[in-house]
């Protein structure tokens, strides 16, 4: 069983209460984001889309293969990845390697921080924070073939990587599907903080 994130950014209008949340519930300090709320602008014409997005618990998750200290695990059972912090270094590989920055360094206690797919929430059978906090209810993680079933108008974050030729994305294997926004240029994937496209990466410190 592989769990993966489902988010339907043709309906998210970008309030941000997924990442407050998140946030709020694991207590992390101002500017520390373990979910995020992008901004884009079309590459022709005006608009914006909005894009939420946290950590997608790739098959072969950066991560973790390049973190030095072996902070980073895969939940053989869920396939959710996880961090023992109190492995953490603070080196920011994590950081730099992963295609999407899912990892966020936090210079108050020099440690990273991750989104671990609230695992204990999910042990506990409750449905993670930012799932439970949306209010259009854009948000879901569950196994990739019942987002299939369920969501047979997204597609997998690998599939439009693939039809795009996008290889940095590729290179992880992401478990994230979405309904993507017409305004929204899948280009952007590929450097998804850098692009001239994003007008807002969701947080100050990225």
């Amino acid at each position: 069983m592989t769990l993966g994130f489902f988010q339907n950014s043709d309906r998210c209008y970008g309030c941000k209460t997924c990442s407050i949340a998140c946030s709020t519930h694991h207590q992390l300090t101002p500017g520390n984001l373990l979910r995020r709320v992008r901004i884009a602008r079309p590459q022709e014409g005006i608009g914006e889309a909005y894009l939420s997005m946290a950590c997608n618990h790739c098959d072969d998750p950066a991560c973790m293969s390049n973190c030095p200290v072996r902070a980073y695990a895969k939940d053989p059972e869920t396939g959710l990845v996880y961090q023992d912090h109190s492995r953490c270094i603070g080196c920011q590989t994590c950081v730099e390697v992963c295609p999407f920055h899912a990892p966020c360094y936090n210079p108050d206690d020099a440690t990273t921080y991750k989104c671990d797919g609230c695992i204990d929430r999910y042990r506990a059978g409750l449905k993670p924070v930012c799932v439970n906090s949306c209010p259009s209810l854009n948000i879901c993680l569950e196994t990739l073939e019942h987002i299939g079933q369920e969501h047979p108008e997204g597609l997998s974050l690998k599939e439009i990587a693939s039809e795009a030729g996008l290889s940095r994305v590729l290179s992880t294997g992401p478990n994230y599907s979405v309904v993507l926004d017409r305004d929204w240029c899948v280009s952007v994937f590929e450097d998804i903080d850098g692009s001239d496209l994003i007008l807002d990466t969701g947080g100050e410190r990225y």
